[in-house]
Parts: structure tokens; sequence; C-alpha cells
């Protein structure tokens, strides 16, 4: 297994080949090693401490980001066959529910029967009291 030191260089220099914003504390994590582990590496510290200072995020990718989280225009057809949809399902979900709560009841029922029919007494086990 590598030593912490070759796991934090190979971080760095990975951070630096993405275009990254690189810190102690990215190094660390993407080496995976301990938080504060860059403090027994002074070396290697100061080699991050100084790219630190010189970042400067590469314009190409920000423009990608900053594409991608952009909002997809949705056709107003598509998007009120989806509200009707929706309204749809959400009818039928409550019609369940109802259907529901009347066959939780019957069973209710049915098993309060069941239970009365059970313990009811039978006059055949009943002994007749002595006077």
């Amino acid at each position: 297994m590598a030593d912490v030191k070759t796991k934090l260089l190979n971080a760095f220099d990975v951070l630096k080949k993405e275009g990254k914003k690189i810190s102690p504390f990215a190094v660390e994590k993407r080496a995976g090693v301990a938080n504060g582990s860059l403090k027994n590496h002074s070396a290697i510290r100061e080699m991050v401490l100084t790219e630190k200072e010189q970042y400067h995020p590469n314009p190409k990718q920000k423009k990608k980001a900053k594409s991608d989280t952009g909002q997809t225009q949705v056709d107003k057809k598509k998007h009120e066959d989806l509200k009707d949809r929706n309204k749809r399902l959400k009818e039928e979900n409550d019609q369940f529910k109802r259907e529901m709560k009347v066959m939780a009841t019957s069973v209710a029922q049915l098993t309060w029967e069941l239970h009365r029919h059970k313990t009811a007494t039978k006059v055949s086990n009943v002994m007749p009291l002595t006077k």
C-alpha cells in the first residue's frame, strides 16, 4: 500500500490535471488520508499552498458548468399533458384511499363478529347452579 506522502503527491497531481481548486483539504480528501496529514509533510504543503495562491479556474469548465445548470424549456402541450396526468393520478389515489378505508372498516367488523362468535357461551357448557 502506498505511503501517505505518495498518496498526497498523486492527489495533488490529479487535481492539477483536472483543473480543480487546490487546497490542503481538497488534496487530503482526494488522497483519502486523515485531515491535517499535510502538516506532517511540509514540502508538499508548501507546493499546495503555492498552487492555491496561483489558482485560476479554467474558464472553459466554468462556462460548461453554467450551461449545464440552465433550465431546459418544456413545450406547453407536454406540460399540460403532465399536469392532467398528475391530476388524474391524484384522483385515482384518493379513490383508492377511500376504498381502503371501507375495506378496513369491514375487516374490523368481521373480526369483531368472529370474536363474538368464538367467545359466545354455549348452553351445553354452562353448569347449572345448585340451590
